[in-house]
């Protein structure tokens, strides 16, 4: 393929920047405007650093061995340095290695600050799909464009272009990277969630065909069954379509067909026990004084109205108890080594996603509860207990580079505060004139104790001995703005409770002739009030009717 080359109409110089910014030279906005290029020369350099910083990480990793694909413990190492997630650091690790190893020509570009930030970002996206072979020939055709003065529309247009020239001729390789199901909270206030399916054109048109057939089908049923009144009506999802007497559309059936049909797992067996969703809803919104919402899974909020709606339709419920200040959940007690059914429960609360650092998989499939310190099969009453304080949730991965000993988590003894609890011998040589330092209030008088507060339970992580990071387990975060609340109307109940008693010992203290004349008065006034004419009456309007010798509705 011959040369492609790019050029621009002119030089990028800063004569020419001012002008299209329509600035007149030596102005403070003249400055302002050379100062904004000059940072994206900056962040340019800076990016090509990273980029190179990053490669010199993996390559030295003794983890990795070299192989790109086993960089998931040097993405563990750069998603603590970075703060960031595995998921995050393992592309930055591959776009680094493309940029450095596939790259070189544009990546030289990039490191000298002919080459903006924004246009390596394009590049990168747009050859993830080719062959080593076409990244280099996309590679030596950009080095030679005229990268310091184009603009980004011609560069992107020109982009596009070159690549399918490269791949033309050859045959498509499917995707497989983009056959993937993705879950999208559409609308969270109004309960609504998207699932896309991505994958080859033939493949995704094979399964809407499918699909449009079934539900043709079932509409055809639903239409025979409203011939007959004792024929059940399939996929009737609200027992609506008898009273509205015709079928649902092909629309409601899709998405029926798709979420009241088994799977076809075949030849692998089906799962044994169906899916269960894990809904959690505050104490305060099941009895409706307050609209906060509910958790699934304890990650995705649910509106109030939705949630009791979920837990009304449920014969048992499972009572979780929370620390009111921080939201910790409390621990259940252990008994055996395999973990209890509350036990479990909990950990799926505490850890709705891997328990690793960086780690955001899920954990409601393909985890296993894992031992901290490890359990001692030969030894029970040497090795880790089966508690809370020592359990937690990995993904399948993870789990195995714990196994293969690469990351080493620990934990402190307790999961309360240490010094919580403030007993009457450490309160007596406090003094009220020495305030707490960090809130400014003085400290609980002599004889007087606080209750320890249980906070989230703190992990100490090990990755190949040299990096090392922190986890804190999942919170109830509604738990201490629920607690506030109940603790003011707390509080108001409290305060009407003193004044109505104070206002009774006030009665009580006068005389009753005089307590009795004004009740009089009182009632002869609402009497009077009640019962007088408007001073305004309409010419329509029929005079008020006085059933004085009625009896009362009492």
């Amino acid at each position: 393929m011959r040369a492609w080359p790019v050029l621009a109409q002119a030089p990028l110089t800063p004569q020419r920047i001012l002008a299209k910014a329509d600035t007149s030279p030596g102005s403070d906005q003249a400055e302002r405007v050379l100062a904004l290029h000059e940072t994206m020369r900056e962040r340019g350099l800076l990016y090509a650093r990273q980029q190179e910083l990053l490669v010199a990480f993996f390559t030295h990793d003794p983890a990795t061995d070299g192989l790109i694909d086993e960089a998931d413990i040097s993405a563990m190492k750069i998603a603590t340095g970075l703060r960031v997630t595995t998921n995050q650091a393992e592309r930055l690790l591959r776009d680094a290695h493309r940029s450095v190893d596939l790259l070189p020509a544009t990546f030289q570009a990039l490191t000298t600050g002919v080459m903006p930030e924004g246009f390596h970002h394009y590049l990168l996206r747009h050859i993830r799909s080719l062959t080593d072979q076409q990244v280099r020939a996309v590679d030596e055709h950009v080095a030679g464009w005229d990268l310091a003065s184009i603009s980004r529309h011609k560069f992107e247009t020109h982009l596009k272009t070159l690549i399918v020239r490269i791949t033309a001729g050859t045959l498509p390789v499917p995707p497989r990277t983009q056959r993937r199901v993705d879950l999208e909270i559409a609308d969270p206030t109004c309960g609504l969630a998207t699932l896309s399916v991505t994958g080859p054109i033939p493949e995704i048109k094979t399964l809407a065909h499918r699909l449009d057939i079934s539900a043709r089908t079932v509409q055809k049923a639903q239409r025979a069954a409203l011939g007959d009144d004792h024929a059940e009506i399939p996929f009737d999802l609200d027992q609506t379509v008898r009273d509205r007497g015709r079928p649902l559309s092909l629309t409601a059936l899709h998405y029926a067909i798709l979420t009241h049909t088994l799977l076809d797992t075949d030849p692998v067996p089906a799962p044994a026990s169906p899916y269960r969703m894990l809904v959690t809803v505050p104490a305060m919104t099941l009895l409706g004084l307050e609209n906060a919402p509910g958790l699934i899974e304890g990650l995705t909020p649910i509106p109030a109205d939705q949630a009791r709606a979920l837990a009304a339709g449920e014969v048992t419920w499972q009572r979780i108890l929370t620390d009111p200040t921080t939201g910790a959940y409390l621990p259940v007690t252990a008994g055996t080594y395999t973990p209890s059914a509350q036990m479990r429960l909990q950990l799926r609360l505490r850890h709705p996603v891997c328990a690793a650092p960086g780690c955001t998989r899920p954990t409601v499939l393909a985890a296993e509860d894992d031992h901290i310190e490890e359990f001692n099969h030969h030894n029970p009453t040497t090795g880790g207990p089966t508690d809370l304080a020592n359990l937690h949730r990995l993904c399948w991965l993870h789990h195995k580079i714990k196994t293969a000993g690469h990351i080493d988590p620990q934990r402190p003894d307790t999961e309360a505060t240490p010094g919580a609890e403030t007993t009457a011998e450490a309160a007596a040589g406090s003094s009220e004139n020495n305030p707490d330092p960090a809130t400014g209030t003085p400290p609980p008088p002599t004889g007087t104790a606080t209750p320890a507060v249980v906070e989230p339970t703190v992990t100490w992580w090990s990755i190949d001995g040299d990096i090392h990071a922190t986890t804190r387990e999942n919170v109830d975060l509604l738990t201490p703005h629920l607690a506030q609340a109940l603790d003011a109307a707390w509080s108001t109940h409290q305060h009407a409770h003193d004044d109505a008693l104070r206002l009774r010992e006030t009665e009580a203290a006068r005389p009753k002739r005089d307590r009795v004349l004004e009740q009089r008065h009182r009632e002869h006034q609402r009497f009077t009030h009640r019962n007088r004419p408007s001073q305004h009456p309409r010419d329509d309007t029929p005079p008020p009717r006085h059933n004085y010798d009625q009896p009362p509705p009492f």
